[in-house]
């Protein structure tokens, strides 16, 4: 590989994390005018769309096994249907900055749960990062506040609503494991995208009370900023950002790819305060540093226990 092939795919890798990052603003622009329910339907009947056509013309290199579509349902709920639903839902409720920096967490709630199902080892400076991380959301979400203060704080149902969401990616990590080790992540993630769309499609013609008008109720009435915020989601963050992320594991290994989800939060904070008229507090930022430290002691740690070959394996991130 030539050196102005890294330094492409670094470039790209950077993208991914600009996207990510600002894709809960661009999110809270487009439930603007949608419900959450319905921004979910819409972003993904895009996305899946486009992930079916990729299928088509790979052919050969597009199928799976009759036996796991059952597993990709699965995780099409959880994913698709479940995840971005609670996610956009929490987004009503807290801001940009807090919601990137509690969705940080999701690889030290990773080696929480890979631990208690006795799948991964937890060291103790695994442990000690894990507590740094925790140790981190607590200032974030209690904004330094304490008692009938944090109780009262606006952002406070949106926050654990993050946190919440987290708690569910790190499951679908674990859930996923056999499935991301069968096939390849790319196809694996075409594939949830289009199941996941399924068991949406009768929420963008049903009204149900998470969206007492739906979708097809809202369509012909979008204006430019919301179906832009949809395609946005849909084409760059699904799509491309998938691929690209994935491409990146190929070309450069897991380890060197993921040091890059470190600035999700980053950008998401300089999109948040600069276009979304957000305030980054002195806590919030506190916070969202420790709670990135953590990470990386828990990411680190990880890597240092991870068991010898024959064992049960460790999730790489």
């Amino acid at each position: 590989m030539t050196d102005a092939k890294p330094r492409m795919m670094y470039a790209g890798l950077l993208s991914v994390a600009f996207l990510w990052g600002a894709s809960f603003a661009v999110a809270k622009t487009g439930m603007a005018e949608l419900a959450p329910l319905n921004l979910v339907v819409l972003r993904f009947f895009v996305a899946a769309t486009i992930f079916a056509v990729i299928l088509f013309f790979r052919r050969e290199k597009s199928t799976i096994a009759f036996a796991d579509v059952w597993r990709f349902v699965v995780l099409g709920f959880l994913t698709v249907t479940s995840y971005f639903y609670i996610q956009y839902t929490a987004l009503t409720f807290t801001t940009t900055v807090n919601a990137a920096l509690i969705v940080a967490t999701i690889p030290v709630w990773t080696a929480v749960f890979g631990a208690a199902l006795g799948w991964e080892r937890v060291s103790p400076a695994g442990a000690a990062g894990i507590a740094v991380a925790l140790g981190g959301v607590s200032l974030i979400i209690s904004g330094g506040r304490g008692g009938a203060a944090l109780l009262s704080s606006s952002t406070l149902p949106g926050d654990l609503l993050m946190l919440v969401n987290a708690l569910t990616w790190a499951g679908i990590t674990l859930y996923g494991r056999e499935i991301m080790q069968k096939y390849p992540p790319f196809l694996t993630m075409a594939w949830i995208h289009i199941f996941g769309t399924l068991l949406l499609a009768p929420f963008a013609f049903v009204a149900t009370p998470l969206a007492p008008v739906p979708l097809a109720g809202q369509l012909a009435g979008i204006t430019w900023p919301t179906a832009a915020s949809a395609l946005f989601l849909a084409v760059l963050c699904s799509v491309y950002a998938y691929y690209m992320w994935y491409l990146g594991v190929e070309r450069l290994g897991a380890v060197r790819t993921a040091s890059f989800s470190y600035f999700n939060p980053l950008f998401a904070a300089i999109v948040g305060v600069l276009f979304m008229g957000e305030t980054l507090t002195a806590y919030v930022a506190a916070g969202g540093a420790i709670v990135l430290a953590g990470v990386y002691m828990t990411n680190k740690a990880a890597r240092r226990s991870a068991p010898p070959a024959g064992s049960a394996p460790c999730r790489g991130r």
